[in-house]
């Protein structure tokens, strides 16, 4: 049981399954060898030095000009050992070019195909045969994992969330999704994933183009909440007046006040909150914030 672990049941808890949410499964890549830690922090942008016992962070795997391989979910837990939470459609990928990069290196990796995950809220989860990790990414809440039978057991007597109450949950709190929000070849800036970037930890792969864009704010797509008067069955574009591709929205759910919130990404011109865009089918769509998970070093330029 990690210290983020209660005692008690799960009565009262709510969960997800992440293989029940589009482009939400994701495979276990466990890391062992003395020189995990060095190797990850060389490879990942998020600082793995930082990383806690018992929590999950966001973290992207990034090509030499700083654009997204995959996004990834590096687990810290609760014995000391580190690992990672791959989409499964990048996990061929990511885990070829992990491979390429273990020369001299003293790291071992090994894809479980028998391990589920989910998120469970508002209170962390102990069980036995599951780990329970704090996070913020995928969602705000706790990342369970472990054999399907071990994690079935452990969510027996917690309520299912729908996919929709999951996007509602992550509208809320700005946290992009990968496939949704997050796609290959982007900078994570553009997409509302900055939290997964660390500036301050030195070197890693695809660092140099991303510390420009830190140092002069010159992405020119962002993350923002949307409103739309009805709830689209699925990705819609967004056109502006003077740009008939303002942006997309990939994540909706249906608002309790009336119609459909959502995430979309735009054109930085109008990430400001009032702007209104307009999409075939469902009409106008109000921007209702300025720009989320934004890099620090373009926060209020245009």
């Amino acid at each position: 049981m990690t210290p983020l672990q209660s005692s008690a049941g799960p009565q009262g808890l709510t969960f997800v399954r992440l293989a029940a949410l589009p482009h939400g499964r994701r495979i276990l890549l466990r890391l062992s060898g003395a020189d995990v830690r060095r190797f990850l922090q060389g490879i990942l942008s998020a600082d793995v030095e930082a990383a806690r016992p018992g929590h999950a962070l966001p973290a992207a795997i990034l090509t030499v000009k700083g654009k997204l391989v995959t996004e990834a979910i590096l687990l810290a837990c609760g014995d000391g050992s580190l690992h990672l939470a791959l989409p499964a459609e990048a996990a061929d990928e990511a885990i070829a070019l992990l491979d390429r990069h273990i020369i001299m290196d003293d790291v071992a990796l090994a894809r479980a195909e028998d391990v589920e995950f989910a998120m469970v809220w508002p209170e962390p989860l102990a069980a036995a045969g599951v780990e329970c990790l704090a996070t913020q990414y995928p969602g705000p809440g706790w990342l369970v994992f472990g054999a399907p039978a071990a994690l079935a057991a452990a969510l027996a007597s917690a309520a299912e969330a729908s996919p929709a109450t999951w996007d509602a949950r992550r509208i809320e709190a700005a946290a992009p999704g990968w496939g949704r929000e997050i796609t290959p070849g982007t900078f994570p800036p553009e997409v509302g994933f900055v939290a997964a970037v660390s500036y301050d930890k030195g070197c890693f792969m695809g660092q140099e183009p991303l510390a420009r864009i830190h140092a002069r704010g010159q992405v020119n797509r962002v993350l923002v909440r949307v409103h739309a008067g009805t709830c689209p069955e699925g990705p819609v574009e967004l056109a502006a007046p003077d740009r008939p591709q303002a942006g997309r929205a990939a994540t909706w759910a249906p608002d309790p006040s009336g119609g459909a919130s959502g995430l979309a990404i735009v054109h930085r011109s109008a990430a400001s909150p009032g702007t209104v865009l307009s999409a075939a089918g469902i009409g106008p769509v109000e921007v209702r914030s300025g720009p989320l998970g934004d890099d620090p070093g373009s926060k209020g330029r245009k």
